[in-house]
C-alpha cells in the first residue's frame, strides 16, 4: 500500500485527517498544509478506480455447511487489485 505524504515537506507520520463528504481533508502537523484526497482514489495506485465490493460473512451451520450470515463492503481497486477495508 502507498504512504500518504505531506507534498509540502514530505512528512508520512504526523497527519491528521477528518471526512468531508466524499473526501477526506488532511492536515499536516509538521507545517501546517492542509489539502484533499478524494476517497474515490486508490491509496495504493493512485487512480480513479475504486469501487465497493461486498464480501460474504460465512458461518458454519452443521457440519461442514457454511452460511452467509451478512456481507462486509470493502474498497477494491480495478487497476492494481488493492483490496481493503
Amino acid at each position: 500500500m502507498a504512504t500518504i505524504a505531506c507534498p509540502e515537506c514530505g512528512e508520512t507520520e504526523r497527519l491528521q485527517g477528518r471526512r468531508e463528504d466524499r473526501d477526506i481533508l488532511i492536515r499536516c502537523a509538521a507545517c501546517s498544509h492542509e489539502w484533499r484526497r478524494d476517497l474515490d482514489l486508490c491509496p495504493s495506485c493512485g487512480k480513479p478506480t475504486i469501487a465497493d465490493k461486498r464480501v460474504p460473512l460465512m458461518q458454519k451451520a452443521r457440519g461442514t455447511q457454511q452460511s452467509i450470515i451478512g456481507y462486509n463492503v470493502v474498497a477494491e481497486c480495478w487497476s492494481c487489485g488493492y483490496s481493503g477495508g
